[in-house]
């Protein structure tokens, strides 16, 4: 199996070592104490959309990967984009497949390889 996964800000692929759970704290506190409600007046932007939907029990940015089949020119592998070019990196498969991360771009309508381990890619729009 191929392992890359999306990163919630850039829209990049990289490898599927899962990051530590989100864990915001107030600033300027060194306790480990988490944000709560009223500490949200503070935070602007994407940041507080997430805040608001991890309050709410709701994942705004998937931050797993795409784990699935070796692609190959008959079948590469999908990567979902709203773009029509995406950073991608590939880290191979797994175990004795797995090589260091190689980051490249996807562009619609072509076809990429990877050139350590030859695994395809294509973009999706979606």
């Amino acid at each position: 199996l191929a392992r890359v996964a999306v990163s919630a800000r850039t829209g990049a692929l990289s490898s599927l070592r899962r990051p530590a759970a989100l864990q915001l704290t107030r600033f300027g506190s060194s306790s480990n104490e988490p944000l709560a409600k009223g500490d949200l007046e503070h935070v602007t932007g994407l940041q507080r959309a997430e805040l608001e939907a991890e309050l709410r029990g709701e994942t705004l940015f998937d931050r797993n990967g795409l784990v699935g089949p070796f692609g190959t020119r008959e079948n590469p592998t999908m990567v979902p984009s709203a773009n029509n070019v995406r950073a991608v990196a590939c880290t191979g498969g797994t175990g004795h497949d797995e090589h260091e991360v190689l980051w490249f771009n996807l562009f619609e309508g072509h076809k990429t390889i990877c050139p350590e381990c030859g695994q395809f890619f294509q973009l999706k729009r979606v």
